[in-house]
């Protein structure tokens, strides 16, 4: 095919990933072309292109619109990328597939299952790709071990735990009104935490069964929670538990996950921005270094040095994978699918409890519009 000609909708901080992945494919003769940017707020779209890098020579090819509605009639653009607040996913990405492009679509896909699924009826209608940003299904690292775990290289898989101890102070919730709203946003299980439960559930090869949750609220001024916890049984017998909060030192950001199976166990995770990993055999040996030199030796090896440099983006595998998934057309490996899926596990958690009961999956209809008044 010809070359995919860009755009991004939405110029906050989750931005500049992506175009810096965007940057990277465009450099590596990809057939990529960033073609627009869009934001509501005047000098937005020009300064988050400079901080992911582009120079003013680069930034003056790239036609800056504040309404994105102009900008799919006007420009035509193959593929959009859209990072607005949540609770604007479904009429963007609906808009963009109705003008013909494919759409990758930041975490969560949607707050409502059935703004998902209109999503992904609107995709098979037009032929076109959608994906949405797990980006944790893209470190190379998780990928080998997801492999292993589901060839049985350490036997079959017991339970699982998930934290995510994600800080943040007041003035993040206070930056945009949008934030903490169960209307737009939803609290720390939809926003922080669905990236890794989607890798855990991924990993795992497993379908969530059960879901039963808890959240509060407990030092932010906001409408939704910033403490949640669950406990989901998975196919298999496979039980998983659920942390996520951002009432946690900002300074120390975590994201980990753990998985005891009877052969085994697995530890990886982000601690202030540095990974760690072990991965025990059954004798006890920790086998991290032998995967993390599995892991450099293959992509020095596919991407050379500058895929090295791109270890550290996994928005760059997004966004490749993507383009491949166009090319071979094929589905994407967080494909909108995935993202619905995930959007039910947080949902069926909230569900659980608002109802203050187990609640089973599949989920069939629930939104976020139904916790408004959990906290009154």
């Amino acid at each position: 095919m010809g070359t995919i000609r860009y755009a991004i909708i939405g110029c906050g901080v989750v931005a500049k990933k992506h175009l810096k992945g965007a940057r990277y494919h465009q450099n590596k003769r990809r057939k990529l072309e960033i073609v627009a940017a869009v934001d509501t707020r005047p000098g937005a779209a020009e300064k988050i292109l400079a901080a992911a890098g582009f120079r003013a020579r680069e930034i003056a090819r790239i036609a800056i619109y504040e309404d994105y509605q102009k900008m799919l009639s006007e420009v035509r653009p193959d593929l959009v990328v859209i990072t607005t607040p949540s609770g604007s996913h479904a009429s963007i990405s609906l808009a963009a597939l109705a003008a013909g492009a494919h759409v990758l679509i930041e975490k969560p896909l949607t707050l409502s299952l059935e703004q998902a699924d209109e999503i992904l009826e609107a995709s098979r209608k037009s032929n076109r790709k959608v994906a949405v940003g797990h980006i944790y299904r893209f470190f190379p690292l998780v990928q080998t071990i997801r492999a292993d775990i589901l060839s049985g290289h350490f036997g079959r898989v017991l339970y699982g735990d998930v934290k995510v101890r994600w800080g943040h102070g007041q003035e993040y919730y206070d930056q945009a009104a949008w934030r903490g709203t169960w209307a737009q946003d939803g609290g720390v299980l939809m926003n922080q935490s669905v990236h890794a439960m989607d890798l855990m559930t991924w990993l795992l090869g497993q379908t969530v069964e059960t879901a039963s949750g808890q959240i509060f609220r407990k030092t932010h001024r906001m409408e939704a929670e910033d403490l949640g916890f669950a406990i989901l049984t998975l196919t298999n017998d496979v039980q998983c538990l659920v942390e996520g909060t951002t009432i946690t030192d900002p300074e120390r950001p975590e994201a980990s996950f753990y998985i005891r199976l009877t052969e085994g166990e697995i530890r990886v995770g982000l601690l202030s921005g540095k990974p760690y990993i072990t991965v025990y055999n059954q004798a006890g040996k920790n086998l991290a270094s032998s995967y993390t030199r599995r892991v450099l030796w293959q992509t020095l090896r596919q991407s050379g040095f500058q895929g090295l440099k791109q270890l550290a983006n996994p928005h760059s595998g997004l966004l490749g994978d993507l383009i491949s998934a166009i090319e071979e057309n094929r589905e994407p490996l967080a494909s909108g699918q995935s993202g619905r899926d995930a959007v039910a596990l947080v949902l069926s958690i909230y569900q659980s409890a608002l109802e203050k009961r187990i609640v089973n999956l599949p989920l069939k209809a629930f939104d976020l519009t139904r916790m408004q008044h959990f906290f009154s």
